[in-house]
């Protein structure tokens, strides 16, 4: 178990593909590092497809790994679920996103959660770069022996800073 007033280091990556106007691969990936940024704590690859019913909404489906480290600690798969919301508010991108999972462990645990999650992207100046800020709850609906409890389980906040790669 990780200790109170760790310190995190996620590493991220999305690719983001168009198909056509309506659809859309994806592909995220987080190698996640804790004990003050000493331990691989998790490798997280989720792959997905978006479909765009509307100029500002979507739904995507796809399936996630949770590979979990050090040796021993049950790693989770399954598939996830999404109804995505983006509007743009003059140069600032705003997201929302309502996120189903369910997944199995490797010693036959099953849990379903949901995460919404709101967030904005902010140019900087004229650079191709940007400040990102985001918020995700993590809810816990159905905990069949996995230790966690119904309801809220943790929140992420995050803030960094990126840019498209093209």
């Amino acid at each position: 178990m990780t200790p109170n007033g760790d310190l995190w280091l996620v590493n991220a990556v999305g690719i983001e593909y168009d198909i056509n106007p309506k659809w859309a691969f994806h592909f995220d990936a987080q190698l996640q590092l804790d004990r003050d940024v000493s331990r691989l704590r998790q490798l997280e690859v989720r792959p997905g497809f978006e479909y765009a019913f509307a100029p500002n909404l979507a739904v995507a489906a796809g399936y996630v790994q949770y590979q979990r480290y050090p040796t021993g600690m049950p790693s989770r798969r399954g598939p996830f679920e999404d109804l995505l919301y983006r509007n743009q508010f003059g140069p600032v991108a705003f997201a929302g996103r309502l996120r189903t999972e369910e997944l199995f462990y490797d010693n036959g645990s099953v849990l379903i959660r949901t995460r919404p999650l709101v967030g904005v992207r902010i140019p900087i100046g004229d650079s191709p770069w940007e400040f990102a800020i985001s918020d995700e709850v993590f809810i816990d609906l159905k905990v069949d022996r996995t230790g966690h409890q119904t309801g809220i389980h943790h929140n992420k906040a995050y803030a960094g800073f990126g840019r498209p790669i093209t």
